[in-house]
């Protein structure tokens, strides 16, 4: 009889990677021709190659955090049920789950667990099992990724995976790991630390704009990392990078590489912004080229008088962050444009040949300095959604509020034998409770529970209207009711309340 096996984690997950990276190596990269004019006039034709199919680098951590939770599970039943069988089919013990559970676990929306998980099965990872739409489905990961096949042979490296050269086009992965080329994933850990493209990266990539007294070791705390880093010096580490040959040369380019000078008359803090800005615009824009000394000090010369404005606007420190994160928000925005239009020309980031053309340069409209009127616009945009989903959702409480005091009226005229309206005229309380749940059902289950609330009240003071529901004349006959007090003998002696009766 077949019994539960023992299940390592790491090893499911690095054949998962294996599988993963199989998958986007073998995607067919279709060339796009396009037309670029050149500073002599001439025209001439490049040739772009775009790799399509590629699985989304974040599918990783939901697939990681769905291994984890699948695993306690299995473990579960394993220590709950020794003897457990599984089923003729072979099937393992399933995990209940559903997409906003899992949206929770990872840190994401519900629509983006949705997209990985079909990403997953169409892998051949997972398997699924729909219950219903009002309950959880069944989430099985194949044995293939928990056990292994038992044939295949297991690789020295796994990260050694061949990776297809694409003639050193300019290809990006956004969002980037990191600004220095690293990333890593760490076992048995939560989704917060598995930044491998929700939000925030590890080194707070992104806006990642702490205040200015501790920026001020940043700069040098992570390029000391990425230099002293390496595959023997990172036990139970996975390093995602394209191959071992690509992290070698990016770790001696790291060593070797002199940093830039900086303006001069330059606060400390000031150049931390500077080069963390710089920094991760390469890494962003121009992942695949390589910048000399001399260029690197005009990119950034580019950028003090273009983006910064030379520090001269005047701001505090929790200015000159959010500040900071605004611009870094901006080349993700235009990171996303270029991977997205890969035939739009990327200007070099200063000046070449006319002066004021560079992406950074202030007089480029159409390069950096035109991203912040286009971000306004985006958030013009996003508050005019927000404003008519709030009036839709006023309309409908208002809507709820009248079809209440409305169902309220209907069930005390069925109940005192009232004439009813035309639309409720010769049903029973069951067929009239049924017609208003039906109606409140459309609005929400929240409405939907204040109806069936209200009904339960109401049920239970036999449909009677309370005081404040009451016409006036029923109030004014209540109120001049004359009220019965009992009176003994001994009240009236002495001091008492009813002495003077």
């Amino acid at each position: 009889m077949p019994i539960l096996q023992r299940i390592d984690s790491s090893e499911a997950f690095g054949r998962f990677l294996a599988l993963y990276r199989k998958h986007n190596d073998g995607c067919p990269a279709p060339s796009h021709t396009r037309k670029k004019k050149c500073l002599d006039g001439t025209v001439v034709e490049v040739t772009i190659h775009r790799r399509t199919g590629l699985i989304p680098e974040q599918v990783k951590t939901t697939f990681y955090m769905m291994l984890q939770k699948y695993v306690d599970n299995y473990n579960y039943v394993a220590e709950k049920l020794p003897g457990f069988i599984y089923a003729e089919n072979g099937r393992y013990p399933s995990l209940l789950t559903n997409n906003a559970r899992m949206g929770e676990w990872c840190d994401c929306t519900d629509k983006t667990i949705y997209n990985h998980r079909k990403h997953l099965e169409a892998l051949g990872v997972i398997s699924t099992k729909f219950r219903g739409r009002r309950n959880d489905y069944e989430l099985w990961i194949t044995p293939e990724i928990l056990f292994g096949n038992g044939e295949e042979e297991k690789p020295e490296n796994a990260l050694k995976t061949p990776k297809i050269d694409f003639l050193n086009i300019n290809e990006k992965t956004f969002p980037p790991s990191n600004t220095n080329g690293e990333s890593i994933v760490k076992v048995n850990i939560n989704a917060e630390s598995l930044k491998s493209g929700y939000r925030e990266n590890s080194y707070g990539g992104r806006g990642g704009t702490e205040t200015l007294g501790s920026q001020k070791d940043a700069l040098s705390k992570s390029i000391a990392q990425s230099e002293e880093a390496g595959p023997a010096r990172r036990p139970n580490q996975e390093i995602m990078a394209q191959s071992q040959e690509e992290r070698d040369r990016q770790a001696d380019a790291l060593k070797n590489r002199v940093l830039p000078k900086l303006p001069p008359r330059l606060e400390k803090h000031f150049g931390e912004l500077l080069v963390k800005f710089w920094m991760y615009a390469w890494k962003v824009l121009y992942p695949n080229r390589e910048f000399s000394k001399e260029q690197q000090e005009l990119a950034i010369t580019a950028i003090y008088y273009g983006v910064y404005n030379r520090f001269d606007d005047a701001r505090d420190g929790k200015g000159w962050a959010d500040f900071q994160a605004r611009q870094l928000e901006k080349l993700d925005k235009a990171a996303k444009y270029y991977d997205n239009h890969p035939d739009a020309y990327l200007p070099d980031p200063y000046a070449v040949q006319i002066r004021g053309k560079g992406y950074f340069d202030q007089e480029n409209e159409r390069g950096f300095a035109g991203l912040e009127a286009w971000m306004k616009r985006d958030e013009v945009r996003a508050e005019n959604r927000r404003n008519k989903n709030d009036e839709e959702r006023e309309r409908r409480r208002k809507r709820a509020e009248q079809l209440l005091r409305q169902a309220r009226r209907d069930f005390e005229r069925l109940a005192t034998g009232s004439d009813q309206r035309q639309e409720v005229r010769g049903k029973t309380q069951l067929q009239l409770w049924n017609y208003y749940r039906i109606i409140f059902s459309g609005l929400g289950k929240q409405y939907e529970r204040k109806f069936a609330q209200q009904y339960l009240d109401q049920q239970a003071r036999d449909f009677q209207p309370p005081k404040y529901y009451q016409s006036k004349r029923q109030r004014k006959i209540y109120s001049s009711d004359t009220t019965v007090v009992e009176v003994d003998e001994w009240m009236t002696d002495g001091d008492w309340y009813y002495s003077e009766l």
